[in-house]
């Protein structure tokens, strides 16, 4: 089986019958002053046996414009399946707002990812940074950590260091350990352009792509670490951000929407695997400076226009889905498990799956 051109794979993304027009960067960056940034940690360390362990894993970070801007954004969140580790998500649900970055990591650096989050929002003087947003993502199928792979500092230099100008893609971030699908999964992004009544916006994506495996067994096979691959919780994240003026309900609806209209038997192939979709919305931004006024005054699309973001949102999550596959490179990892990147007849049948989701 021959593994996937990364020039004929895009390719093959460029070939599908896309309707909306992409962003110019094609990437979650295209909407306002988001910015992202990756820490990739990749080195082998001894453990006390002096045993050779892989560190295979990274942070990934949206940041909702100058952290220095204090706005809160409305915010929403539909989970498919199981809910995975999500700090702040509780809160978050009740307020309805995002006043943090968005972190992508694993269980292990949750704890300092937050803490950091909350130390940098202290050290620029904000009113609030709180509850920081730390998603946690399951990278252990090639990850063989086994503690705290980062410092409050690299998590504070990742949000000082995240731009608008790009958004590097596959094995970067959280995504150089992420496996989906018994091929390397990893960090993909994608935007496209709507319009209403004449009126342009934007939407646009970045997911992890770390959903299970072809097969699901519901009995031992007997192999320790076949059972291990089989039974771990893949999950398949996407972060979506918008500048279209949306109120929180409407949120719920537009996140329900774009997550029921994937192709959801191709993505997810454990009982154990979920679909976690976050969407905000730069438009309304609710400024703190000054301890921020009594009363906000905000805009809103009338319920019948929010299906206008919903096909277009779709091709940005769908798109990413693809690139975030067909640009990640192989990675040995824990045990000498190597994930390469996609094979093409597999890749092909994913293509088609998105293509026949999107016609109808």
């Amino acid at each position: 089986m021959s593994l996937l051109n990364e020039s004929k794979s895009l390719q093959l993304i460029e070939n599908i019958s896309w309707t909306y027009a992409r962003g110019k960067k094609n990437a979650i960056v295209d909407v306002g002053e988001i910015r992202v940034g990756h820490l990739t940690i990749s080195r082998d360390v001894r453990d006390s046996s002096g045993t050779k362990i892989p560190i295979r894993t990274g942070l990934t970070a949206i940041v909702p414009g100058d952290l220095n801007d204090e706005n809160r954004y409305f915010f929403g969140f539909f989970p498919y399946g199981n809910v995975h580790e999500i700090t702040g998500y509780a809160v978050t649900e009740d307020f309805c707002y995002l006043n943090s970055p968005i972190l992508l990591t694993n269980s292990y650096n949750l704890g300092i990812s937050y803490n950091a989050v909350l130390s940098y929002g202290f050290q620029l003087g904000r009113v609030e940074i709180w509850p920081p947003v730390v998603i946690s993502i399951d990278d252990s199928y090639l990850n063989g950590q086994t503690g705290s792979a980062i410092e409050d500092e690299d998590v504070i230099r990742l949000l000082q260091n995240s731009s608008n100008h790009s958004v590097d893609e596959g094995s970067v971030g959280i995504g150089l350990g992420l496996h989906t699908s018994d091929w390397k999964g990893g960090i993909g992004s994608s935007s496209r352009i709507f319009s209403i009544d004449g009126k342009e916006f934007s939407v646009g994506a970045l997911v992890a792509t770390n959903s299970g495996t072809p097969d699901y067994f519901d009995r031992a096979s007997g192999d320790p670490e076949e059972d291990q691959r089989h039974a771990r919780k893949g999950s398949l994240t996407l972060v979506l951000a918008t500048d279209m003026p949306l109120l929180p309900y409407q949120i719920k609806t537009v996140s329900a929407g774009i997550v029921v209209a994937l192709p959801s038997v191709h993505l997810i192939k454990n009982n154990t695997d979920a679909i976690n979709c976050l969407l905000f919305s730069l438009a309304n931004a609710m400024s703190l400076k000054d301890d921020g006024p009594k009363v906000f005054d905000y805009t809103a699309v009338v319920d019948s226009s929010i299906k206008a973001i919903i096909r277009p949102g779709l091709e940005s999550v769908a798109e990413a889905v693809l690139r975030s596959m067909c640009l990640s490179e192989s990675v040995t990892g824990k045990w000498n498990r190597k994930s390469d990147n996609i094979s093409e007849e597999s890749f092909l049948a994913l293509v088609e799956a998105f293509e026949k989701s999107l016609s109808t």
